[in-house]
């Protein structure tokens, strides 16, 4: 049998020595397992590339599976501004970078946004333009009205940009002044801002103008006796100051920042006669502690404490000293056990006013019970929030495992409010209900002072939008993609934002169900898009989309 197997190889041979042999096909090229992320990093004004700039990538994962600490990379850029990272499996990146004299940032940066580098078969990531913005500064000197340098004083940056899809002016640093009165602010974006500045004169002395008399200590029947004024020049205080010479924000000097620019804002700050005002607050029990803050609204009802000195001088009498005269806001707070209740009254203070807090007693309370049609039980960590449409303010509280909830330590002002839940996350409100206060959509409206009950109908299973960007038929980085409730006033909490990733693909997650439209625009990063009016205009252009619980879908958008 040996032989037999050896005698049939030299036959097969021979077979196959006679058979005409086709051309072999060249092989076909192999799928790379790895690819690179490369670019130049240039000044994004003068388009100058930056030396030695550094640049981070770390994987873009989601929030239910975290990067790994030693997952990212750093490179450093040549003498061209040249980097690269090699040797990347397909996936999403987010890619930052940084460089002395320039501010941090991500790739393409709108707000709190990115577009992510895609890496993969037919992923175009090696010819990428890394353009970074020079810092600006604002610095300057405080002085006294001898010109002496004021120390330790407190200085402000407003700054005003788009948040929300709302331009608004808010508060983004705070600063002390050094020794020599000095202060500055580094690393700014270029935009418009504002500079104030809160001090008080090192000599001030601000001593109390009555006393309860001995004889006679009912303060409601002439039981207050003035005191002899002493060290009236010494009984001054500074008013809060805006760049330049301005008392308040409107009159306030804006301050015009490019990239690279160095401002500089002086001041030199004034003193003014400090204002005494006798406040009468709620009586209390000896369970309950009551004490009254002053704080004035400065910028998009944006509010700073001011360091008033208050001094009881009978229970349920105090007086209020140490600020100027001008509209501020009077806070309550009352101590009742573990629990804290904070009530605001604005009001205009003037020298030996007397003002009575204690009508805001009478503010509503909100309170109601959160329902899931499922029946269900709620977790122990249930929230809902409450937010004013005014002025943003919100609060929030918890719900018990019943579904109780109430806000009775924020009493409110009359006013139109949303309700939002924040916990547990795939809840989602279908509607309101109330007997006290009319409702619309996710909002209710405070129209008296009497106690507000809600009643939250809610459901589970939030959904999720994934997609393309598409311009002139190819998919479109850096664009902003907002996901538009059909109710645009009402329902603020609905709107989903994105930014499209190199590929043109977005994500928007945590998608109450319901009806929306996708809208992708180009260059919309400084739209009021929290303006209706503003983004009706684009509506027409957009996708209808109907969202239903837990449901996931992929929508194509024409970028506008």
């Amino acid at each position: 049998m040996l032989v037999q197997k050896l005698l049939a190889v030299p036959f097969l041979m021979t077979f196959f020595q006679q058979a005409p042999v086709p051309p072999a096909s060249p092989p076909a090229p192999a799928t790379p397992s790895t690819f690179r992320i490369k670019g130049r990093v240039i000044d994004a004004i003068t388009g100058q590339p930056l030396a030695r700039a550094s640049l981070a990538l770390n994987p873009s994962n989601s929030l239910d599976n975290p990067n790994s600490p030693d997952s990212g990379r750093v490179e450093v850029a040549d003498a061209e501004g040249v980097f690269a990272f090699a040797g990347l499996p397909p996936g999403k990146y987010v890619l930052s970078a940084r460089r002395r004299g320039y501010i941090e940032q991500m790739y393409q940066q709108h707000e709190s946004f990115t577009t992510a580098i895609i890496v993969g078969p037919g992923c175009e990531s090696e010819n990428l333009i890394f353009g970074l913005r020079a810092g600006a500064s604002i610095s300057g000197d405080l002085v006294d009205e001898s010109d002496d340098p004021i120390r330790h004083a407190d200085v402000m940056l407003y700054h005003q940009l788009f948040t929300g899809g709302k331009r608004r002016t808010l508060l983004v640093r705070r600063v002390n002044t050094n020794d020599e009165g000095h202060y500055h602010f580094s690393d700014l974006n270029p935009g418009t801002y504002f500079v104030a500045v809160l001090a008080q004169p090192w000599y001030a002395q601000h001593g109390v103008r009555h006393r309860v008399k001995q004889e006679n200590q009912d303060v409601n029947a002439g039981g207050l006796q003035p005191l002899n004024e002493q060290n009236q020049s010494l009984d001054v205080v500074y008013p809060i100051a805006f760049y330049s010479n301005a008392s308040d924000l409107p009159g306030a000097a804006p301050i015009a920042l490019r990239s690279g620019d160095l401002a500089i804002a002086d001041f030199r700050m004034r003193p003014v006669p400090a204002m005494h005002v006798l406040v009468r607050t709620p009586a209390t029990d000896s369970n309950q502690g009551t004490g009254v803050t002053v704080t004035q609204t400065v910028a998009d009802n944006d509010t700073i404490f001011l360091p008033a000195e208050v001094n009881q001088l009978a229970p349920g009498l105090m007086e209020v000293t140490g600020v100027p005269q001008g509209r501020f806001n009077l806070v309550l707070n009352t101590q009742h056990g573990n629990a804290m209740t904070h009530r605001s009254q604005s009001v205009q203070i003037q020298n030996d006013a007397e003002v009575d807090v204690t009508r805001t007693t009478s503010s509503p309370v909100v309170s109601g019970v959160l329902r899931v049609d499922d029946g269900s039980p709620l977790p122990q960590s249930a929230r809902v929030r409450l937010r004013s449409s005014a002025i943003g303010e919100y609060f929030d509280t918890a719900v018990s495992g019943t579904g109780e909830f109430s806000f009775k330590e924020n009493p409110l002002e009359p006013g139109n409010y949303e309700i939002m839940i924040i916990e547990p996350q795939g809840l989602f409100i279908r509607s309101l209900s109330s007997a006290t206060a009319k409702t619309s959509g996710r909002s209710f409206e405070i129209a008296t002072a009497h106690d507000v009950s809600i009643t939250i109908n809610a459901s589970r299973g939030n959904g999720r939008i994934t997609g393309v960007a598409f311009k002139k038929d190819k998919p479109a980085s850096g664009v902003m993609i907002v996901l538009a409730p059909r109710d645009l006033k009402g329902n603020p909490a609905l709107f989903r934002r994105d930014q499209s990733d190199s590929d043109g693909s977005f994500a928007l997650n945590v998608v109450v169900p319901g009806r929306y439209t996708l809208l992708a625009i180009e260059d919309g990063w400084d739209l009021e898009w929290a303006d209706p009016a503003v983004l009706q205009r684009y509506i027409a252009g957009g996708e209808s989309v109907q969202i239903a619980p837990n449901q996931e879908t992929d929508v194509s958008v024409k970028v506008q």
